[in-house]
């Protein structure tokens, strides 16, 4: 499939058009995930009836793998306005879907081109900007990807514009993703030699993310070393598609090195492993959805405060960006009965089902399909 700045040639009027625009830095890789998860479900379910197109910054690893027509861009396209709101008007899409990305300028014109407007946020800051005063009109659905106990709620100046301004009002529903089938889940066990409930699953998010110790992938793998040392378990390590160097090769037997997985792929390791080690990204709230014991260390600057929201709740032993420290919680509760027992009955208590259905059902008003 070519990729360029071309769109594709002029649908059917009957074949609804989906133009994609997610943060596409080359840092993070999750919301392009979840954009990506998204379009692929939709058009499993609608095939030939809708056409997906993507907005992408060309520096990104995953730009030329997209398997959709994808436009190509100099940045992440909250940066490149002109090119996006051409693209907007050229490919005159149905709906556009801003996954944390989008300028007020984008949204009007999507507006103008006769477009739905679905912008999705996933922390306070950023659902904030969803409710600024130059985007009256011009969003239809604002879905905000985090469960309710760990994001704090509208204040009362947020609420007091969305009643005097007739903003959309944010709907927290959860972590998007798809669940992987039997078949799919039976070969990810088998490629690695795995058993279902007999291993730990760790990841530090897409791989990319830096601090003062180096890599955070590499304080995660030094970690789930200790922890097949010390246990006797084997460890998955998902290093991800961002990872910078080449990927280690482990002598101990136990200790699984992974590099980019799909969604569907990951996701099936989540749900099937005894216990995660891993970045409180995207993956620490699907695995919360999924009633997956875990310890979770933040690695960029908006996860700490949804750490310690979740940690509050307890269904996430939360731990500081240390090998050592990493590797003694998880050791801790691996171990300790009562720990353990306590995790699981706050997963229980906090079980809600993601957001799959709901955003299925969402689409299917949008497309009148």
């Amino acid at each position: 499939m070519e990729h360029s700045e071309r769109i594709s040639p002029i649908a059917p009027t009957s074949v609804k058009r989906l133009l994609f625009i997610p943060v596409s830095s080359t840092e993070g890789i999750g919301e392009y995930i979840r954009s990506l998860t998204l379009a692929l479900s939709l058009k499993q379910r609608y095939a030939d009836a809708i056409d997906v197109h993507f907005a992408l910054n060309q520096h990104t690893q995953y730009a030329s793998t997209c398997p959709f027509n994808t436009t190509l861009l100099a940045q992440s396209p909250t940066k490149e306005n002109t090119r996006v709101c051409a693209l907007i008007q050229d490919y005159k899409p149905d709906v556009v879907i801003f996954d944390c990305a989008g300028r007020a300028s984008q949204m009007r014109s999507a507006r103008a081109a006769g477009a739905q407007v679905v912008f999705i946020s996933q922390h306070a800051k950023k659902r904030a900007k969803g409710l600024k005063l130059n985007r009256v009109d011009c969003i239809d659905k604002h879905w905000v990807v985090q469960p309710d106990f760990c994001i704090e709620p509208l204040s009362w100046l947020e609420r007091l514009k969305i009643r005097c301004f007739n903003l959309v009002e944010p709907i927290n529903i959860g972590p998007y993703f798809a669940l992987p089938d039997a078949q799919s889940t039976r070969q990810v066990m088998a490629d690695r030699g795995i058993q279902a409930g007999q291993y730990v699953v760790v990841n530090a998010g897409s791989g990319g993310h830096l601090s003062e110790q180096g890599v955070c992938a590499d304080v995660f793998y030094k970690a789930a070393q200790e922890l097949s040392e010390r246990l006797n378990i084997p460890t998955v390590v998902v290093f991800g598609a961002n990872y910078p160097d080449a990927l280690p090769v482990s002598s101990d037997p136990l200790v699984h090195v992974v590099g980019g997985l799909s969604n569907a792929e990951f996701i099936a390791l989540l749900a099937n492993a005894k216990m995660g080690l891993l970045s409180a990204g995207d993956a620490l709230l699907q695995a919360i959805a999924l009633q997956l014991p875990c310890v979770a260390a933040p690695v960029s600057k908006d996860q700490p405060k949804r750490l310690a929201m979740c940690s509050a709740q307890g269904v996430v032993h939360a731990a500081p960006l240390n090998r050592d420290k990493l590797t003694a919680q998880a050791v801790a509760l691996l171990n300790d009965e009562q720990q353990w027992a306590s995790i699981q009955n706050a997963l229980q208590g906090r079980a809600q089902l993601h957001s799959q259905d709901f955003i299925a059902k969402q689409f299917q008003e949008l497309l009148a399909l």
